[in-house]
């Protein structure tokens, strides 16, 4: 029995670096984020004459508001080395430190690993740190990593006693700087006192990726936790394709990491399209048994057409030419009469909706105005299992 486990842990793998496809992984470059670093530079260029700053950055899961500010605080610590300043960073999860006393005691240990997780008030440990700021002259940088769960907890008193410590025989050459981050907007959750340290002008709001901007991010991470042409850049063009309707730059990652899994538990060389789709199914799949017995028999012919191209060429696409004279074989096969070009468009069109499929122009390199069909949802060769299933 060990030996079985011990074959599985040390087997060989297309992945080099897991700590790459981690969450909390920040790689050395963050693409399309420059602008925004650029602005956050800029804000807190104040810090470096010894003005605390306050920003808040917002946007939706997935659209790098953690490893942004990350990066950026860790870059901030070693340029003020360089300057000959000690600048102190804290990153609190307020989702996992939801009240005062337990984001006090995280940015304390930070500083003192054995201070004692009881027996201080929030304003005794606001002393503390007080205190502890002026012995070793040092400015801190404090995240509040959805401060949402904070504020709903315990309020904004503790943001305001924080963003107050500058004016409370504080030296001026240790401030205390703030940085919100949340999924939504705070502001109308803060208190008039606090909102009067946070400029409406320091908010940087994240948009979604973009489909394109995604393929970016996954190439990036491909180069950092893949051996060498071990992922086939369909595979890659298929995920940021996945991921693009929600422009969650995590759950490309995630997608990249469990197909990756997957080409290692099929012993494959290479991460492909097939991988891709069954990583997609295990994470959130739209395809149910009940969805497809819901649809018409040539429609479940069409699918099936799609399921079997994909799964013969081993490719994330087909082209709908391709796949409509798949279609017309099929229909022959199960002694059905083929339907004309027109109803087969209908057919495609109604099977996006249920969104099984997706289909978009073929782009450079292809004929005509020619549209490709990708599966994003379920492996084809278990899609086309299923759907032999019904129709027998």
């Amino acid at each position: 029995m060990g030996s079985i486990i011990e074959d599985e842990l040390f087997s060989s793998s297309v992945i080099k670096d897991l700590h790459a496809l981690d969450f909390d992984y920040v790689p050395s470059e963050l693409p399309h984020r420059t602008e925004q670093l650029k602005k956050l530079a800029l804000l807190f260029k104040p810090l470096f004459v010894n003005i605390a700053q306050n920003a808040c950055i917002r946007g939706p899961v997935g659209t790098g508001k953690t490893a942004m500010t990350k990066y950026f605080c860790q870059s901030l610590v070693q340029i003020a080395r360089k300057q000959g300043k000690i600048l102190e960073y804290v990153h609190i999860n307020c989702r996992k430190r939801s009240t005062n006393a337990m984001v006090l005691l995280g940015v304390l240990n930070h500083f003192d690993p054995r201070f004692p997780d009881r027996g201080f008030s929030v304003q005794e440990m606001l002393q503390v740190l007080r205190t502890q700021l002026q012995r070793k002259e040092v400015q801190l940088i404090l995240v509040l990593d959805e401060v949402d769960a904070l504020l709903k907890k315990d309020g904004s008193n503790l943001i305001y006693d924080l963003t107050r410590f500058n004016d409370e025989t504080m030296k001026a050459a240790t401030p205390v700087s703030v940085i919100m981050i949340s999924q939504k907007d705070v502001f109308v959750e803060l208190e008039e006192a606090v909102l009067s340290t946070f400029k409406r002008s320091n908010i940087i709001v994240l948009e979604r990726y973009t489909r394109d901007e995604l393929y970016d991010i996954i190439r990036q991470r491909v180069d950092l936790a893949f051996h060498a042409h071990t992922v086939l850049t369909e595979s890659i063009e298929l995920i940021a394709d996945i991921a693009s309707d929600s422009g969650d730059a995590r759950f490309s990652i995630e997608l990249l990491w469990k197909a990756g899994l997957f080409a290692d538990e099929k012993q494959a060389k290479q991460v492909t399209p097939e991988h891709v789709r069954a990583a997609k199914a295990e994470t959130y799949s739209v395809v149910t048994e009940t969805k497809l017995k819901n649809l018409g028999k040539h429609q479940l012919l069409t699918l099936l057409a799609i399921a079997k191209k994909l799964q013969k060429e081993n490719v994330a696409y087909a082209n709908t030419g391709e796949v409509e004279k798949t279609y017309a074989i099929t229909c022959e096969e199960y002694g059905e009469e083929a339907r004309a070009h027109t109803m087969f468009w209908n057919y495609l069109k109604e099977i996006e909706q249920t969104g099984f499929i997706k289909v978009k122009p073929s782009g450079a390199g292809q004929v005509g105005k020619s549209q490709i069909i990708s599966l994003p949802d379920i492996p084809a060769a278990v899609l086309r299992g299923k759907l032999e299933e019904l129709l027998t």
